[in-house]
C-alpha cells in the first residue's frame, strides 16, 4: 500500500493536514473520507482510523484522514475550533479529495466516528456522497448544548477544561442555532451504515433508530461489546469487516 502525508489551505487560509492510505493498484479507486472525533485527530481514537484505513487498502479502498482545524496537526489551537467550522472543514476535505487523480470521484463515501459520524450525517444533504458510513454517531452532543454552557457561563468561564482542552462555550452555542441532528440530516437518499455497539453509553440505540427512520436505504449493524469506541480487538476487527462489506455492496 501506499500511504501520502498531505496538506492543503481550507477556506479560511488554515493548513489541514492528513494522511492518504491507497492500495497497490493503478488508476482510481473507490475511496473513503474519514471524519474522527471530539477531541480526536486523524488518527482516529487510539488509531482506529489509522488501521481501519490500512485494512480497506488491503482489499482495494483508499481512503483519507484530516485533522479538523484545531486538532491534531491542522493549524490552530482546540479552543479555535467552531462548530460551523467542522461542517467548512468537510466540505472542503471532499471536495479537495474528488479531485485528487487517484480518487474515483464518482464513488466516494463520508464516514465520521462519534462527533465525526454527526457531522458526516448531517453535511450529507449538501455534500451527496456515494454513500455514508456513521460509526456511533454522536447526536446527542446537540440536546441541551445551550443549557449546558449557559451553566458554565454562570461560573464565570466561557470554556471548559476538557481533559486539558480548552473547549469554548461559543462551540456549543453555534451548535444550538443548528435544527436537531436528524432533521439536519434529512435529504441524503444514498446507502447508508449505521454502527454501534450494544454496551455504548454515549450513543444509545434510539439514536442509530432515528437516523435510520431519516434514511430510504439504511442499514443498522450492532456490535455485541466495543464500548463507544470500539476498544477492542474483536470489535475493531468486526467494524472494518462491516465497513469493507457495506462498500463492497455498493460499488
Amino acid at each position: 500500500m501506499n500511504i501520502l502525508q498531505v496538506e492543503f489551505k481550507n477556506r479560511s487560509g488554515h493548513t489541514l493536514r492528513g494522511v492518504v492510505t491507497l492500495p497497490d493498484i493503478e488508476g482510481p479507486v473507490p475511496f473513503v473520507v474519514h471524519l474522527h472525533g471530539f477531541g480526536g485527530s486523524c488518527s482516529g481514537y487510539k488509531s482506529m482510523y489509522t488501521h481501519m484505513s490500512r485494512a480497506l487498502a488491503k482489499q482495494g479502498i483508499g481512503s483519507v484522514r484530516f485533522s479538523f482545524y484545531g486538532n491534531g496537526e491542522s493549524d490552530g489551537e482546540f479552543e479555535d475550533m467552531s462548530f460551523d467550522g467542522l461542517y467548512e472543514d468537510t466540505e472542503d476535505i471532499f471536495a479537495w479529495a474528488a479531485k485528487q487523480p487517484y480518487v474515483d470521484a464518482e464513488k466516494i463515501f463520508l464516514s465520521g466516528q462519534s462527533m465525526g459520524g454527526y457531522i458526516a450525517a448531517s453535511c450529507g444533504p449538501k455534500i451527496q456522497p456515494y454513500g455514508l458510513i456513521l460509526l456511533c454517531p454522536g447526536a446527542g452532543m446537540w440536546f441541551g448544548c445551550a443549557q449546558k454552557a449557559d451553566a458554565v457561563m454562570q461560573t464565570g468561564k466561557d470554556y471548559a477544561d476538557v481533559e486539558g482542552l480548552c473547549y469554548k462555550m461559543s462551540f456549543n452555542y453555534e451548535m444550538a442555532k443548528h435544527p436537531d441532528p436528524f432533521t439536519e440530516a434529512t435529504g441524503f437518499n444514498g446507502p447508508v451504515l449505521l454502527v454501534r455497539a450494544a454496551d455504548d453509553k454515549l450513543v444509545d440505540d434510539k439514536t442509530l433508530k432515528s437516523y435510520a427512520k431519516v434514511y430510504q436505504n439504511a442499514q443498522c449493524h450492532t456490535l455485541e461489546k466495543g464500548g463507544h469506541n470500539f476498544a477492542s480487538l474483536p470489535a475493531r476487527a468486526e467494524v472494518e469487516e462491516v465497513v469493507a462489506s457495506f462498500i463492497y455492496k455498493h460499488i
